[in-house]
């Protein structure tokens, strides 16, 4: 379904699209043409293996696949970007009729800019952060006068007042941020757009509301659509068809209906099981009431108060918030962008000062500043980023990562340590020969792991898990998911969870607490809150939720025949 939006706002009317596969012909002339595509790393061993794939005019077709599959190198191969080390050892690619690998200088650019788009998962990564918003409209158009800058923000469902054409891109919301980005790189009037991830850590409703938009536009601009992506019910949502990736191949490819909905290969089969369902919810044995009556929660927020900015400028982010998390709980935090779950979590972990209220931890208050925190009580807490790369430092070895904060803040070293980075490793489900090994070598669901075992090196009571699986694939953030569900049972450990995905917070949590506007709108029993929501945010978002099921009806609903076409399996050992 599209969208209609209200320039003063991120919230949008439903209105018609166009059903999924209208305008589709195999008569349309081919924009993206891969055939018999090997790449190989520095090793010789194929990143893309043989790939096939063909993209007509005014199609939109998806590329999922766990870590690893080569959905990225496909389309950095369509822009002529290959990463440093790899190289083309076999076919090639065509994108409306020239080869991206072989352009170079102006003729690449030329190709970037008008034939070929490409979005980003990290929209902020295609912003100059110093760049205003009219600026940034402008740099790629090709007619650059206000008007016209005003009519591409007002096309992506953006304001255009001169307020907004001010605005740098950290002023923006996630989801202003990734519409900009959008209407930027179409201002050029590319024939085809790569989509790579691009609703990755936005909320469900903010989410819904970006791959609406990107189908309006590519219906009113015939725009080929290649979408990269991890997110099922989102490809669901967009494509007509679907590739399936495993080790740099296709081992199935069909209408985006029957992939998914009738898999034949057992890897796109698994795929589909390991989507998360907020259904689990209600099959999640009942929370205990609370801890022994000698056991102190884990956490206890009391009546805390947080903002940022200062005087007439001060905004609050946090309004008396109060909750507790007894030992082995997991307690998530549900908000859309900008509703206080980074502030209340940074004033959990000591990097945010709070304007007043109590944080206490193991049952004794602890100062709001880091700073004023000793050693034992920064230990208690301890953070599971969001995005592991970025955490890791890239020099250290997986071994060096973990032996800092036995050093730091347990006081271990030599063998005492490399003993406890054996244990940990093996804790969290990795070989402890690793341990010599950087983090560019490995996965990112083996990153994850080595942060979870930095953390757990502190012996920390509570693990403060911020969207920890929401840039893995399915597969990877189930595994993740039942490593972290192990670990508070088996250690007693508190989680505290910050997700968009309501369908992890039904795997994982007991407790959800909505936040909207920095202030606790409902909070419970996971199971009770999605089964009878109260606030109307809350609704909102369960209305939203994604799933394959629910996408695939309702494609059923918008398209006039259905499809009753069977994918192609392509023969693949193990699948």
């Amino acid at each position: 379904m599209s969208a209609v939006f209200d320039a003063r706002s991120d919230l949008a009317v439903p209105a018609p699209a166009r059903p999924h596969g209208q305008g589709r012909a195999d008569a349309a002339p081919e924009v993206i043409s891969v055939t018999d595509l090997t790449v190989a790393d520095p090793n010789g061993r194929p990143v893309l293996d043989g790939l096939n794939l063909t993209v007509r005019a005014g199609e939109r077709v998806g590329v999922v696949g766990e870590s690893g599959s080569g959905k990225t190198t496909l389309a950095l191969a369509l822009l002529g970007a290959l990463r440093p080390g790899l190289r083309t050892a076999g076919g090639g690619v065509r994108v409306a009729g020239e080869d991206p690998l072989a352009l170079r200088g102006r003729d690449l650019r030329r190709l970037r800019r008008h034939t070929v788009a490409y979005l980003p998962q990290d929209p902020a990564a295609a912003l100059t952060p110093t760049m205003r918003v009219g600026a940034l409209v402008s740099e790629l158009a090709v007619r650059r006068t206000p008007e016209d800058a005003a009519r591409t923000l007002r096309s992506v469902g953006l304001p255009d007042g001169r307020d907004f054409l001010r605005r740098f891109p950290h002023e923006l919301s996630g989801g202003q941020q990734q519409r900009l980005a959008l209407g930027r790189v179409l201002a050029a009037g590319p024939a085809a757009l790569v989509l790579d991830e691009p609703t990755t850590g936005l909320d469900v409703l903010t989410q819904r509301l970006v791959l609406d938009e990107v189908a309006r536009l590519a219906a009113e601009r015939n725009l080929t659509l290649l979408f990269i992506t991890h997110d099922l019910p989102a490809a669901a949502r967009l494509t007509d068809r679907l590739a399936v990736l495993k080790a740099g191949r296709v081992v199935e490819e069909g209408p985006v209906d029957a992939v998914l909905g009738r898999p034949r290969a057992a890897y796109t089969r698994e795929l589909v099981h390991a989507v998360p369902d907020i259904g689990e919810a209600a099959a999640r044995p009942a929370a205990p009431a609370g801890g022994a009556a000698d056991t102190a929660p884990v956490l206890r927020v009391s009546g805390l108060r947080a903002g940022h900015g200062r005087g007439r400028a001060r905004v609050t982010t946090a309004q008396d918030v109060s909750f507790r998390i007894e030992p082995g709980e997991c307690v998530a935090l549900l908000g859309g962008s900008g509703t206080g779950k980074t502030t209340l979590a940074r004033c959990v972990t000591g990097h945010h000062s709070p304007d007043g209220g109590l944080i206490e931890l193991a049952g004794s208050a602890v100062p709001g500043p880091l700073r004023g925190r000793t050693l034992d009580q920064r230990r208690l807490v301890q953070l599971v980023a969001q995005d592991a790369n970025g955490s890791l430092n890239p020099r250290r070895t997986v071994g060096a990562a973990i032996a800092r904060p036995l050093r730091v803040l347990r006081g271990l070293g030599g063998e005492a340590a490399a003993a406890e980075t054996e244990r940990l490793l093996r804790l969290v489900g990795l070989d402890p020969q690793w341990a010599g090994r950087l983090p560019r070598t490995l996965s990112g669901g083996q990153r994850q792991r080595v942060a979870i075992a930095r953390a757990l090196a502190a012996q920390p009571r509570l693990l403060l898990c911020d969207e920890v699986t929401s840039s893995l694939d399915v597969r990877i953030q189930a595994e993740i998911l039942a490593l972290l569900d192990g670990l508070r049972s088996r250690l007693g450990l508190g989680l505290l969870l910050i997700s968009h995905d309501l369908g992890v917070i039904a795997r994982m949590a007991d407790r959800v607490l909505v936040l909207d506007g920095g202030t606790v709108r409902e909070q419970g029993p996971v199971a009770e809150v999605f089964a009878a929501p109260r606030h109307p945010w809350t609704r909102a978002v369960l209305d939203a939720v994604p799933s394959v099921r629910g996408e695939l009806a309702g494609r059923a609903e918008r398209t006039p025949a259905a499809d009753e076409s069977r994918p192609r399996e392509t023969a693949v050992d193990g699948v």
